[in-house]
């Protein structure tokens, strides 16, 4: 191979790998180098990776959930640096993407919003207590999510451990205080599903055990889901960062950072041109 081969090779792509495109990462890479000022020490032993190079490992992480000592053997770094990068940088990235999360919060809640729950599977049966859902049969983390009608994962609350029920979950996590506006009929709705029955003000009819569900009631309960399902692929959308999906390694104590984390990102990645104007 010449080197004029190599040079006519175009530009690394990262979009399968990080979830985010090129300009994306340069534009994140600048905030955060704003954020933490110079990545590189001044004296001493110098970092092996730089800032950009950094923060695709710390996505990569969060978007393949990948082994560390696997990611590093990748990167040519350890394992311990691996976590040093992830633990330093992704409370950063959360912080640049402040300002556009509030800003997507707070041009949705004008209108109709859609209520659901997932499970962020673990590893650990035994601390906390609790965690084991029966309703999804394996242990967990229960994340009550909210989303516009359009399926854009706007917020969520505090996370709950796996065996309490969705209804107990959104008051729990705050949600139902935070967004008390839509639950007393005084102004937008909040949709949910049978889970949030007498939480949520438009929920479907349960059926009755002594009788069927009228026609009335059945043509309520497919005009109600045809508005609620857009919360599904809004949830699938976050546990395409299989840091949510495919068990859960870190401490769980940081499980709400990694959540808000991964919600801002999925922000990010369709409004970027609106994250740092």
């Amino acid at each position: 191979m010449t080197t004029q081969s190599i040079n006519e090779r175009p530009l690394p792509r990262f979009e399968h790998r990080t979830g985010l495109d090129t300009e994306q990462l340069l534009l994140l890479e600048r905030e955060v180098g704003v954020r933490i000022g110079s990545w590189q020490p001044e004296t001493g032993r110098r970092k092996t990776l730089e800032l950009f190079d950094a923060i695709v490992v710390c996505l990569i992480y969060l978007r393949h959930n990948t082994v560390q000592a696997a990611l590093g053997e990748q990167s040519r770094i350890s394992q311990a640096t691996v976590s040093r990068y992830v633990e330093v940088l992704e409370p950063v990235v959360s912080t640049c993407l402040d300002q556009l999360a509030w800003d997507l919060r707070e041009q949705a809640i004008r209108s109709d919003l859609v209520v659901d729950g997932f499970l962020i599977p673990t590893r650990d049966l035994t601390a906390p207590t609790g965690l084991f859902s029966g309703k999804r049969h394996r242990p967990g983390l229960n994340a009550q999510v909210i989303t516009d009608l359009r399926g854009r994962v706007i917020d969520a609350g505090p996370i709950v451990v796996g065996s309490v029920h969705d209804a107990k979950a959104f008051n729990e996590s705050g949600l139902a205080k935070a967004y008390e506006i839509h639950t007393t009929g005084e102004g937008p709705s909040l949709i949910g599903d049978l889970g949030y029955l007498g939480v949520v003000p438009l929920t479907p009819y349960r059926k009755p055990e002594y009788r069927e569900l009228t026609v009335a009631e059945r043509l309520f309960n497919r005009q109600v889901n045809v508005r609620r399902w857009v919360v599904e692929q809004g949830i699938a959308h976050l546990r395409s960062w299989k840091v949510l999906a495919t068990g859960y390694r870190r401490p769980l104590p940081i499980a709400d950072r990694s959540l808000q984390t991964v919600i801002k990102l999925q922000m990010y990645r369709h409004h970027s041109q609106a994250a740092f104007a």
